[in-house]
C-alpha cells in the first residue's frame, strides 16, 4: 500500500514497532511495501470522513494558534462533545449526575497513562504494588500501565463463553488484587469484535464497586457496532453504578476511530469533575493544550450532527459487510471450519484461528511471517502480552490473527486469494 510507504521512514532512527520491524524484513527479501496488503493495523491512511477534512480546510479562529488557558480542552469542543456524549449515551445532564467532559488532546493512550498515574497518587508506595486487571486477549494496556509499576492480572475471554467474561473470574481477580486495583473494561471488544452483553457489564461493575476498584472504560469502538442495533452502553451502567459512591472511573472515546482520523489524537473523556481536575493536573506536568486548529474543525465537523452521524452509519454498513464477506471466503475458500473464524459484531476487526501445523511455540509469529511472504500482514489475535499477563495467552494448541476490515472490499478479497494460493488456509 502506497500510504504505508510514506509513514513507515525512521530513517537511521531505530522503529521498535513490530509491523515496521516486519514490513523491513518484507522488503530486505525483496517485497516492494507499495503491494503489500496490510490489514494489521485499523488504518487506511486515505479514508478520513471528507466533511472533517472540510472543516480543517475552512478558516479557523486565530486563537485556534495560540494556547488555551483551560487544561479541559479547547472550550468550544468541551462543550460540543459534552453534548455529543450526553445524546449518543443517552445520560442525564451532567450537572445532575456527577459527571463531565474533557477533550483528550493527545490520545487515548496518553490519557489512560495519565488516569493511572493520577491514582498512584493515592498509593502509599509500601508492598505490593497495585494491580491492573485486564481483559485477554485484548487491547495493550499492559503496555501503558505495566511501566508506571502496576502488576497485571488478566481475566480470560474464551470462545466456550462467545468471548463474553466470566463476572466471578473477575471479582476472584479483585479480591486477590486487594486494594488500590484497576479495572479495564472494553465492551465493544477489540480485538475479537464481541460485543459483552450489557447484563454482564452491569454485574461487573457492581462486584467493581462493591471491591471499591477504580474502573477504565475503553469505549474505542462503541459507535461502531452493527446496523440497526444498540451498542452494549456501559458508560450509561458506570455513571448510574456510581452516583453515591467516590469510587474513581474514566471513560475514554476516541473519535479516531469512527471518523479515521487517528491521527489527530482527539477524543472525550468523561469521568466525575474531580477525576477530570486531577487528570489536567496529571497532564499538565507533560504538555499544554495541543492540536487546537484539529480542536476548533472537529468541533464544527460535529455541529454538522446529521453529516457526522451519517458518516458513521455508513462506516458500520461497510464493516458488516465486510465482515460477512471475509467469513464466508475464510470458510469457503480456505476451509476453516465455524469454531475457527469468529466473524464478531463490533469493532472493526475479524478474528480467526491460525491452522494449527503453522503454530509455533503457542504463537501466531511464525504464520504472520508466512501471510507477510505471500503479500499480506495480519494482525497479531492479541495485543497483550503472555509474558506480562499471567494466564493472558490462548491454549498452547491455538493461536489467533486478526484482520483490519476497513480496507475496500477487492483488496480484502485478493488479500484472501494470496492466502488461498500460498496454501495457508485451512
Amino acid at each position: 500500500m502506497e500510504p504505508t510507504r510514506f509513514v513507515l521512514d525512521s530513517g537511521r532512527l531505530p522503529n521498535d514497532h513490530e509491523d515496521a520491524r516486519l514490513i523491513r524484513w518484507y522488503e530486505a527479501r525483496g517485497g516492494d511495501v507499495r503491494d503489500l496488503h496490510y490489514l494489521s493495523l485499523g488504518e487506511t491512511w486515505q479514508a478520513v470522513a471528507p466533511g472533517l477534512t472540510a472543516a480543517l480546510t475552512r478558516a479557523l479562529p486565530a486563537h485556534a494558534h495560540g494556547y488555551t488557558l483551560s487544561p479541559y480542552g479547547m472550550p468550544v469542543l468541551r462543550d460540543v462533545l459534552r453534548d455529543y456524549i450526553t445524546r449518543t449515551h443517552h445520560l442525564p445532564r451532567p450537572e445532575a449526575a456527577q459527571y463531565d467532559v474533557a477533550v483528550s488532546q493527545s490520545g487515548t493512550r496518553a490519557a489512560m497513562s495519565d488516569f493511572g498515574r493520577l491514582l498512584l497518587e493515592g498509593a502509599d508506595g509500601r508492598g505490593t504494588p497495585p494491580a491492573a486487571i485486564v481483559p485477554s486477549p485484548g487491547w495493550d494496556y499492559a503496555g501503558v500501565l505495566a511501566p508506571l509499576g502496576y502488576r497485571i492480572l488478566a481475566y480470560g475471554l474464551r470462545p466456550d463463553r462467545s468471548w463474553q467474561p466470566d463476572v466471578a473470574e473477575i471479582g476472584a481477580l479483585l479480591a486477590r488484587a486487594g486494594s488500590g486495583c484497576l479495572l479495564v473494561l472494553n465492551p465493544q471488544h477489540n480485538p475479537t469484535g464481541a460485543e459483552w452483553e450489557a447484563d454482564t457489564v452491569e454485574a461487573i461493575v457492581r462486584t467493581a464497586t462493591t471491591h471499591r476498584a477504580a474502573m477504565l472504560l475503553d469505549d474505542a469502538y462503541y459507535a461502531l457496532h452493527a446496523p440497526g442495533t444498540s451498542p452494549t452502553n456501559a458508560l450509561r451502567v458506570l455513571v448510574t453504578a456510581t452516583r453515591e459512591t467516590s469510587v474513581p472511573w474514566l471513560a475514554t472515546r476516541t473519535l479516531g476511530k469512527q471518523f479515521h482520523c487517528n491521527g489527530w489524537g482527539i477524543g472525550a473523556l468523561t469521568a466525575g469533575p474531580a477525576v477530570l481536575a486531577g487528570l489536567a493536573r496529571v497532564t499538565q506536568q507533560r504538555s499544554y493544550g495541543c492540536a487546537l486548529p484539529l480542536q476548533a474543525a472537529m468541533a464544527n465537523w460535529l455541529r454538522t450532527a446529521d453529516e457526522a452521524e451519517a458518516f458513521v452509519d455508513r462506516l458500520r454498513h461497510t464493516y458488516a459487510d465486510a465482515r460477512s464477506r471475509v467469513t464466508r471466503r475464510l470458510h469457503d475458500d480456505l476451509g476453516f471450519p465455524q469454531y475457527a473464524v469468529h466473524p464478531g459484531s463490533c469493532t472493526s476487526y475479524l478474528r480467526f484461528r491460525v491452522p494449527t501445523r503453522f503454530i509455533r511455540s503457542g504463537s501466531e509469529a511464525h504464520y504472520r511471517r508466512l501471510c507477510l511472504a505471500a503479500g499480506v500482514l495480519p494482525g497479531a489475535g492479541s495485543m497483550t502480552n503472555p509474558v506480562s499477563v499471567p494466564g493472558g495467552q490462548d491454549d498452547g494448541d491455538e493461536a489467533y490473527v486478526r484482520l483490519f476490515l476497513g480496507q475496500p472490499g477487492p483488496l480484502l478479497d485478493s488479500a484472501l486469494d494470496r492466502l488461498a494460493r500460498a496454501g495457508l488456509g485451512w
